[in-house]
């Protein structure tokens, strides 16, 4: 039997640590490595991107072995994992996922999935985000991601994890043997097209508001994630944090660094 390549992998999402998609990971993950921790938040905590709790505290529940609710955000989770849990011991590798839905051009902006693997990178752990792409008002067909997780992920590991930034993968919305194949994506912009705001009355005649990301028909560039995936491909997209545009810094590096 062949050695595992980790000692430990730690798993988080923003779908909650009882969700179908982070139970698939676990699966997937050991057979990854002997040790296995999962911090990941008590409740759906979706759109809320890589923010910590800066300004409250984070409680922390103990629900079994190497296995912790956090009541905070996916960054508070790999925070306190990275930091607290498994100070003496951190993660060779964190995953993050796989969540309910595709997670892709801009949706990577306010993805708590993405901000976990971010955050973990940020605290020098190579990290990987999935993500099973969906039609918005359907449950997602898990059968793709579970077949296809462990292979991508091997394949990735022989490659070599990249330190300097996490990987996002998504999973095309098919039967998984009509999947393509693999495709190194950039991030493009995606399927979201604004966001819409619905106010609804409460019983006492005061509006609360719900808020929505609007999806709609987008372009296929040439490389991108919603091209790929739109192909049947799974998308491999390297994200860090820069979000320089550099035709404009060039533009202002020009008329405002050249000024004085």
């Amino acid at each position: 039997m062949l050695p595992k390549p980790f000692r430990r992998i730690l798993l988080s999402n923003d779908d909650g640590i009882d969700a179908p998609g982070i139970k698939i990971l676990e699966r997937v993950a050991q057979q990854l490595a002997d040790e296995i921790w999962v911090v990941a938040p008590a409740t759906d905590k979706s759109g809320v991107s890589n923010s910590l709790s800066l300004r409250e505290p984070v409680r922390v529940e103990n629900r079994g072995a190497r296995r912790y609710a956090v009541h905070g955000t996916p960054g508070d989770c790999v925070a306190v994992a990275v930091r607290h849990l498994m100070k003496d011991s951190p993660p060779d590798v964190l995953l993050s996922g796989i969540n309910s839905g595709s997670n892709i051009g801009f949706e990577t902006v306010l993805s708590g999935t993405v901000g976990a693997a971010i955050t973990g990178v940020l605290l020098g752990i190579p990290s990987v985000a999935f993500s099973q792409d969906k039609r918005q008002e359907d449950q997602p067909d898990w059968q793709t991601a579970e077949e296809h997780c462990l292979p991508v992920l091997q394949q990735l590991i022989e490659l070599g994890l990249p330190a300097e930034c996490c990987l996002n993968i998504n999973f095309p919305n098919l039967p998984k043997g009509e999947v393509k194949g693999i495709k190194a994506t950039r991030q493009g912009i995606g399927k979201v097209k604004g966001i819409t705001v619905s106010p609804t009355a409460d019983p006492h005649g005061e509006n609360y508001f719900w808020l929505r990301v609007e999806h709609g028909i987008t372009d296929l560039p040439a490389h991108s994630e919603v091209s790929a995936v739109d192909e049947g491909y799974i998308s491999v997209t390297p994200l860090t944090w820069e979000r320089t545009s550099q035709n404009v810094w060039s533009q202002l590096s020009e008329r405002l660094n050249g000024a004085g």
